[in-house]
């Protein structure tokens, strides 16, 4: 029997619901801390180009960020893999609404804003 072949069949054999669910709580919470980071440079930007254009700060969105924020650690307390799915669908869920609609309305500011940079930076 090859390497493969003997890791294929511990897996097997030693893969319970149990393991399955402690791998899929920490893919899941550390999925979600990494799409906060996104969202909140994305935001950034978003903010940094607002106020280069002189319009309102973005304050909605953040709070919409913290509550996902808040809700992640929640992952960690599901029981069930329905219930990680259905909080995991809404803590994503809500970030990437975020990032919609966030990049949609403001696509032509933010690309004029990273098209001066580049041409500042090449001139």
């Amino acid at each position: 029997m090859t390497l493969l072949e003997t890791i294929f069949l511990w897996i097997g054999t030693n893969f319970t619901t149990e393991i399955y669910m402690l791998y899929t709580k920490l893919q899941g919470t550390l999925w979600s801390i990494a799409d906060i980071v996104l969202v909140f440079v994305l935001l950034k930007i978003a903010g940094m180009v607002r106020k280069k254009t002189k319009k309102k700060e973005i304050v909605f969105r953040y709070l919409f960020l913290w509550f996902s924020a808040i809700l992640t650690p929640v992952l960690i307390f599901t029981q069930t893999s329905r219930q990680f799915f259905l909080f995991e669908s809404l803590v994503c869920g809500i970030q990437f609404l975020i990032i919609v609609y966030t990049v949609i309305p403001e696509r032509r500011l933010m690309m004029n804003f990273i098209g001066e940079i580049l041409t500042d930076n090449q001139g």
